[in-house]
């Protein structure tokens, strides 16, 4: 099924609210004071709110090219922009992490430039310290994550169906042995993190440390409007869990 961006209003009024985000933030003093502000004096609460609002928004542009609506039976927004903002806290802490630890790292290993490069100019030294935060994050990291961001979609996808049977909880040891694993690694913990996100988030790790996050939640709505196109191309579903 072929399907028509901007051919209805609500494409419209989503077009238009993504196009008057982007003119706060580029244009208007207060916002941007306002979104520095939070950013630097309340990092995990505003990585909730980036990951909660653009993962959210990713997926529903990836269910409209997909199915033709913003909101599908099952969809559950309000669920999923909890899911995505827990994973925004939890990234925005791992930012904080390897982007410290990684260049002590190099420095151990005989490059003592490499805590001070980050906040240097652009240079290979920079990149060189970028690169390795993000292959050490992508590495260590996100696999974790993504993982639990498979749980995460397939308990939303358990409630949206209702219980199998009155007061069915949810097992995690279940729902791991229920997934691909052969598709996972193929897919998301192999071709994902190799050939999009490490070399994405070097570049993230190269920007000023206020825009990192953001800069990851776009990424990973960009991401998942690739993979819906794709999938609309093959008449396959997206997995959500690339999005990381």
């Amino acid at each position: 099924m072929r399907i028509n961006i901007l051919n209805k209003s609500a494409d419209r009024v989503c077009a238009g609210i993504v196009v008057a985000a982007c003119a706060c933030l580029l244009f208007s003093d207060t916002f941007f004071t306002w979104y520095m502000n939070t950013t630097q004096n309340h990092p995990f609460m505003a990585g909730f709110g980036k990951f909660a609002l653009l993962g959210t928004l990713g997926e529903s542009l990836a269910q409209r090219l997909l199915t033709g609506r913003y909101l599908p039976p099952g969809f559950r927004p309000l669920a999923r922009a909890l899911l995505w903002g827990l994973l925004g806290v939890c990234i925005s802490a791992a930012f904080i992490i390897f982007s410290a630890g990684a260049p002590c790292m190099l420095a151990a290993l005989g490059l003592d430039w490499a805590p001070r490069a980050l906040t240097g100019p652009l240079g290979i030294r920079k990149v060189i310290t970028a690169f390795a935060i993000s292959l050490t994050m992508n590495t260590m990291f996100a696999p974790v994550l993504m993982v639990a961001h498979k749980i995460g979609d397939m308990r939303i996808a358990m409630v949206a169906d209702g219980p199998r049977y009155p007061g069915e909880g949810f097992n995690v040891g279940a729902r791991l042995a229920e997934i691909d694993w052969n598709r996972m690694w193929d897919l998301v913990l192999y071709r994902s993190l190799l050939f999009f996100w490490v070399p994405a988030h070097t570049v993230t790790f190269l920007l000023p440390p206020a825009f990192r996050v953001l800069f990851a939640a776009v990424l990973g709505a960009v991401l998942g409007l690739i993979l819906a196109w794709a999938a609309a191309r093959e008449k396959k579903p997206a997995p959500p869990e690339v999005l990381l």
